[in-house]
């Protein structure tokens, strides 16, 4: 009998003792924005728990651009937060070569990508399109180019679209590699345009 009491109140000991644990509560900067091809110890900078206990951080690809969904972990606690990986390690110069509609264009030209100013995950293409240039947002490993309307002489108005890739580079650069632009003219007598990119930094 008196075995059993003790044991009853060694249980309500520990009940009593665990209630009493403080919660344990992982704080992040309000904000966490990072370059390409950073590390975990980046996100970790200013991140801690409560409790002191070591906080490790999962889910993030750092090859890839955008918003992303990290998740922290101190022991059996776990907090998920967005960060963002931004673009400047895209900008540069550049040299591409294009086909139209399949058809290989001999020449080759050159172009400058550079970092926005508002925003942490748009590139800003000087010449796409003889002198044209544009912008596109980044998320993952691809692109997708902010429509713009052109006027191409002898035919017109036409809207432009397109999407595209980049690459992490041997030795941590990184450079956009492709691009398919589609061209749709105004005047509905005229065939849509591909125009196919691939883009070398220099």
């Amino acid at each position: 009998m008196r075995k059993g009491i003790l044991l009853l109140a060694a249980v309500a000991f520990l009940a009593t003792f665990n209630s009493c644990q403080p919660e344990v509560i992982i704080t992040t900067p309000e904000e966490i924005t990072i370059d390409l091809g950073s590390n975990d110890a980046a996100v970790l900078a200013g991140v801690e728990a409560s409790n002191k206990d070591e906080v490790t951080v999962s889910g993030i690809n750092y090859d890839h651009a955008g918003e992303q969904t990290a998740t922290f972990a101190a022991g059996d606690v776990t907090l998920e937060k967005v960060i963002k990986v931004k673009t400047d390690k895209l900008a540069g110069q550049y040299s591409y070569k294009r086909t139209i509609d399949g058809d290989l264009d001999s020449e080759i030209y050159s172009c400058t990508v550079t970092q926005s100013t508002t925003l942490f995950n748009k590139i800003i293409v000087s010449d796409l399109l003889d002198g044209v240039g544009g912008s596109a947002v980044c998320q993952g490993a691809a692109f997708t180019l902010d429509a713009f309307n052109v006027e191409i002489p002898d035919l017109g108005k036409a809207a432009v679209t397109g999407t595209g890739t980049f690459e992490k580079l041997d030795g941590g650069n990184y450079q956009i590699s492709t691009a398919e632009i589609t061209i749709d003219f105004e005047d509905a007598s005229l065939e849509s345009w591909l125009i196919e990119i691939e883009f070398t930094k220099e």
